[in-house]
């Protein structure tokens, strides 16, 4: 573990925290108010506005943004920004329908998507062939996060925790706790993850400043090192 980025002190935190993700998973089920759908999959429909805002910043700034996108940003040179507009994009595309679903699931009782879809159409198959796709699409998310999960594992330990194993390991960790406290299990963990990126962002971006200066200098350098990164776009960067 010579070249491992995590010191002694570094892994035992990192161990003492994945503990208290099944803690967490154990107090969310003794908040748990009744044993129904509801409550595991909404968490009694309880959470406030900061719980919700944590979760969701967690949720869109996982492992995909921190390993994914910085490496394709490294690749793609200031062109990749338009990441950012497809980001504000979805949540412009949220504004557009959740304003008039919101009511409509809690008058129905909608828990997941398939129950709008069933409600709204009233046919099995193409409920069950829009819940199948939702689940693609989901599957490939939490595969991104998964191998950010193993890279980062193998990373900070220098090779002791194996790519594969890291995976296994944290996979089986988060089943644990998403089983015994279900969404208020999935949403106090995020909050958690939420304020740890965003107090990591702060530092960062107080690290850059005070070693490699404003953003403006740091502009200018990359203009001569990599005036590259600031040509325009080609026909098939703007495809992909």
């Amino acid at each position: 573990m010579d070249d491992a980025m995590l010191s002694e002190a570094g892994i035992y935190f990192l161990l003492a925290y994945l503990a208290s993700m099944i803690l967490v998973g154990v107090a969310g089920k003794f908040a748990s108010k009744e044993e129904s759908m509801k409550d595991f999959y909404l968490g009694g429909a309880g959470f406030g506005v900061g719980i919700l805002f944590l979760t969701m910043y967690a949720t869109q700034y996982s492992g995909n943004s921190l390993i994914g996108f910085a490496g394709s940003a490294y690749r793609s040179g200031w062109f990749f920004l338009v990441a950012v507009t497809f980001m504000v994009a979805i949540v412009g595309g949220y504004l557009l329908y959740a304003p008039r679903l919101y009511p409509l699931a809690k008058a129905k009782g909608f828990i997941t998507v398939g129950d709008y879809i069933s409600f709204r159409y009233d046919h099995k198959w193409l409920t069950y062939i829009i819940v199948a796709i939702g689940i693609f699409a989901l599957a490939n998310y939490m595969l991104t996060n998964l191998k950010a999960i193993g890279y980062i594992l193998n990373y900070v330990t220098g090779g002791w925790v194996g790519f594969a194993e890291g995976i296994i390991a944290m996979a089986f960790i988060m089943v644990i706790y998403e089983t015994l406290g279900g969404m208020r299990s999935v949403a106090w963990t995020d909050a958690i993850q939420g304020v740890l990126l965003f107090i990591g962002v702060l530092i960062i971006s107080a690290v850059i400043w005070v070693h490699y200066g404003s953003l403006e200098a740091n502009t200018d350098l990359l203009m001569q090192v990599r005036a590259d990164f600031f040509a325009d776009p080609t026909s098939e960067q703007q495809v992909k």
